[in-house]
């Protein structure tokens, strides 16, 4: 049990592992943040607002839960404790600043709060030295980008000078363990294909049961069925990282013009989506 958080304590959490203990001391000590505690069932954080900040957990165990779809029942899909963080996941850059998930105290809690701009601040301080580094994992990065996506049955129709344009039409993002990457019944923008980490599609039923369809690995791709024509754009399942995972999300109207060209890649496609309904229609009974 914790009463006061340390450098060596927040240390664990991977946003600050590289962090040297003056500049841990300088966010436990700032008066931006703070001790914080949770009585039973208490709400923490509520899906879908706005984030401002996230927790460390010193004492007790909060449960994470979301909306089932149609935005019913909240559904507990984690059981954080002492040593855990949360709450991160709306802060950094290129998220869409918005809770993916509630929280609330499971026993009376004791928490450390991080204000969003010492977030910020550690995410982007980067020093000379380290840009230097990060050069050749960029370039890395880049090949890996491209090598995936030519060897990628869904954009075969693509010529080599629209695929050698993939940074105009899809953006890397690193998504961290236990997150959601997309919710059923939400609106599809995009697809996704893994670079590297595993996802779980899931649905979720009457009764409340998670029923597993897939683990899906790199070079595996998903979200494409709320995107192919006929559906009517909304997700059919819960996708979540089993751990840190980076992947390709592709702009949906680039998808559309590869199924344009490519007759064969709808229909089976298509086929593909008909018999997941078939199977989501059996589960959820």
């Amino acid at each position: 049990m914790t009463d006061k958080i340390t450098p060596d304590y927040l240390r664990k959490v991977p946003l600050f592992s590289s962090l040297s203990d003056e500049e841990l001391n300088g966010i436990i000590n700032s008066p931006d943040n703070g001790y914080e505690e949770y009585g039973m069932k208490q709400g923490i954080i509520r899906e879908a607002e706005i984030g401002d900040c996230m927790y460390v957990i010193l004492e007790g165990t909060v449960e994470v839960s979301i909306k089932g779809g149609g935005g019913g029942r909240e559904i507990t899909i984690a059981t954080l404790r002492e040593g855990d963080f949360f709450g991160e996941q709306s802060l950094l850059p290129g998220s869409e600043g918005r809770r993916n998930a509630s929280v609330r105290a499971f026993h009376p809690s004791k928490l450390f709060r991080i204000d969003k701009k010492h977030v910020l601040l550690h995410i982007d301080g980067i020093d000379e030295s380290e840009d230097v580094t990060a050069v050749p994992e960029f370039k890395k990065e880049e090949q890996e980008v491209r090598d995936l996506l030519r060897n990628l049955r869904l954009f075969k129709s693509l010529a080599d000078i629209e695929l050698d344009s993939y940074p105009n039409w899809t953006e890397v993002i690193t998504v961290g363990p236990g997150d959601f990457i997309i919710k059923e019944s939400e609106h599809g923008e995009h697809l996704y294909v893994i670079l590297d980490g595993v996802v779980e599609v899931f649905i979720i039923d009457e009764s409340g049961k998670v029923n597993i369809l897939a683990r899906l690995k790199p070079g595996d791709y998903f979200g494409e069925q709320a995107l192919i024509e006929g559906s009517d754009g909304e997700r059919n399942a819960y996708v979540r990282t089993d751990n840190e995972t980076r992947l390709i999300k592709i702009a949906k109207d680039y998808f559309k013009l590869a199924l344009k060209r490519d007759s064969v890649l709808a229909m089976a496609l298509s086929k593909t989506g008909e018999a997941q309904k078939e199977t989501i229609s059996k589960l959820q009974g």
